[in-house]
Formats: C-alpha cells, structure tokens, sequence
C-alpha cells in the first residue's frame, strides 16, 4: 500500500514538472500550441499591444482574435 501511494506521488510530481516546463516552452517558443493553446485556451499577444484606458488589448499570434489582458497578468479572448 505505500509503495502504491510514493508510485502515484511520484508520478504527480513527474506530471507537475512536465506541465510547467511545457507552459514555459509554450510561453517563450511556442512549443506545444496544440495543448496549451488549443486545449486549454492560453492566448500569447502579437507585438501590437495597446491601453483602451482600462486594460491592455492586442490580438493573439496564434489564432489573431482580439484578446485582452485582466488583472493578474492572464490574457484572455473576448
């Protein structure tokens, strides 16, 4: 039974490392477009950022629909 439950804490953790090295090859390179993108909707801003005087809007590189950025940094399509 324990060596049950270190199995699936270790595979947990194994799966937590490769999520968040994926976001971080997804956030810098774009690697991965069809999970991270795709799948879980993030959206990565094209160069033309601008200030509608509330937030920060732009267009996504990656599926150019109009996105825009909330309050913790999260990008997001409306």
């Amino acid at each position: 039974m324990i060596i049950i439950l270190r199995l699936l804490a270790l595979l947990f953790v194994v799966a937590v490392i490769l999520f968040v090295i994926g976001a971080i090859l997804f956030t810098l390179f774009g690697f991965f477009k069809f999970f991270y993108h795709d799948i879980l909707n993030w959206h990565s801003p094209n160069d033309e950022l601008f200030f509608d005087g509330n937030s920060f809007c732009s267009k996504c590189k990656y599926c150019n629909h109009k996105i825009m950025q909330d309050s913790q940094g999260n990008w997001f399509r409306y």
